[in-house]
């Protein structure tokens, strides 16, 4: 192993730092065991820009367990704008770390019609600084002798842009697979506006369109220089064939039950909603839905985000919730950058998990849910019809909030129902939804182009 090292430079507004650092002694002695009982371990260049959410988690899981099994990870992060390292950190893991970050394009002009055709004059043409520093860093990973490269692509990140300028064996992890990352922020007209104004603000969207449409159709080229395109659920294959025409095979996630699972608590009268506070996550859906509930009967409501107070994505959205809640008659609170066990207690307390974002890919949300004996109450859309089991582990409804309510209802009523679903979804997620299990097929699927693969004992390749 090398010795623990830093170096930073700048280029066109980026700041490279790279580190490396031994792995934890109860890995490496596990790696070099296992080594020497193959023959050989993978080398991966592990790729990613996860900050928080369930793509970081993801990398988090699938990295471990690959470590666990003997493979010698690399870490690179490549984001724009600060990484939070601290959440879910891969360099217990890994062999090495390194971080490429590029600073944020941003014009604060006045009118803001003039701050959008700014910003995508900017953006279009630091593009191409980012795609050269990029392509200098393909370079270098050519000359580490990996195996191969996994890239965690979770849109808008600039990750696959290394993919044209690479010459080892890539594998791409989608996860989310369709476009909905750069539809679903800005670039709207509402028709209540009067004329003029419907006017101006189509005006202000459209190089918020332009750019868009500029950084998907990059996103798609740069993709079908990957060997291998992976994905979390069924869903997400199908989103991905209908945005490019592009194949990819199903790996799903798992969970861990040893730190998901329940704590034999007492419940509470209250609901949990779990993701970013932004719109794409919609809790103010669950705010309207509880605040349809008889006051009598009415749980509170708490909304725990991975963010953090001073990295809030959409703060606005934020205030619009906090006022809903207000409005409704909602008692809400909401939980910044819980810890794990923090989690896992509120999955424990909690009556339900009202899980209801925007064609979630895949939702590891629900897994944690029912891995701790939740029951979730979940739309049916996305790829939560692939890991929630309606009427068996938790409920499927249609996005509304008069039947989110109806549901919430049923279980206040009917506690023998909740207490059976508890008991199945703990089952149900202990059988079939491990993290061994992800990476056993993950194995499998890197195995058909990376020779001699090197799997541990008792998992199959």
């Amino acid at each position: 192993m090398e010795k623990s090292c830093s170096e930073i430079h700048r280029s066109h507004g980026m700041t490279n730092r790279f580190s490396t650092g031994d792995l934890k002694p109860e890995f490496g002695t596990a790696a070099e065991t296992l080594q020497g009982r193959l023959g050989r371990s993978w080398k991966i260049a592990w790729c990613h820009a996860g900050d928080s959410g369930g793509s970081k988690r993801a990398a988090f899981e699938m990295v471990r367990e690959l470590a666990r099994r003997g493979h010698v990870v690399d870490e690179y992060v490549i984001r724009v704008g600060e990484p939070n390292l601290q959440h879910w950190p891969l360099q217990p893991y890994v062999r090495n770390s390194f971080c490429t970050v590029f600073k944020p394009m941003r014009n604060r002009m006045r009118p803001y019609v003039a701050e959008t055709w700014a910003n995508l004059v900017q953006n279009i043409w630091g593009s191409r600084h980012i795609r050269n520093e990029l392509k200098q860093l393909a370079g270098l990973i050519n000359q580490r002798d990996y195996d191969f490269v996994h890239i965690d692509q979770c849109a808008p990140s600039w990750l696959i842009s290394l993919l044209p300028h690479l010459r080892v064996p890539s594998v791409v992890y989608c996860h989310e697979s369709s476009n909905l990352r750069y539809w679903s922020s800005n670039g709207t007209v509402s028709g209540q506006q009067s004329f003029p104004r419907q006017m101006y603000a189509a005006f202000c969207a459209l190089p918020v369109n332009l750019l868009n449409s500029f950084r998907n159709s990059q996103d798609l080229g740069d993709m079908r220089h990957a060997q291998v395109i992976l994905t979390n659920s069924c869903y997400s294959r199908e989103a991905m064939f209908l945005r490019g025409c592009l194949t990819a095979r199903v790996c799903p996630y798992g969970v861990d039950v040893e730190r998901f699972h329940s704590l034999s608590i007492m419940v509470e009268p209250m609901i949990l909603s779990v993701g970013r506070v932004v719109e794409a996550k919609q809790h103010h859906m669950v705010i309207e839905a509880v605040g349809l509930i008889e006051e009598a009967r009415r749980p509170r409501v708490v909304i725990a985000t991975p963010e953090d107070k001073r990295r809030q994505e959409d703060p606005e959205y934020g205030m619009n919730v906090a006022r809903l809640a207000k409005e409704k008659g909602v008692d809400l609170e909401v939980r910044i950058n819980p810890t794990e066990q923090e989690l896992v207690v509120l999955y424990n307390r909690a009556l339900a998990v009202v899980f209801v974002p925007i064609m979630e890919p895949f939702g590891l949300v629900a897994l944690e849910a029912m891995a701790c004996g939740t029951p979730v109450i979940g739309v049916r859309e996305g790829g939560l019809r692939e890991s929630v089991r309606d009427g068996i582990t938790g409920v499927l409804v249609e996005r509304d909030a008069k039947e989110i309510a109806g549901a919430i209802e049923h279980l206040q009523r009917h506690e023998a129902i909740r207490t059976k679903l508890s008991e199945q979804a703990m089952q149900y997620v202990r059988e079939e939804w491990s993290w061994q299990n992800t990476i056993d097929r993950y194995q499998k699927e890197i195995g058909r182009f990376v020779p001699r693969t090197a799997a541990s004992p008792g998992h199959t390749t």
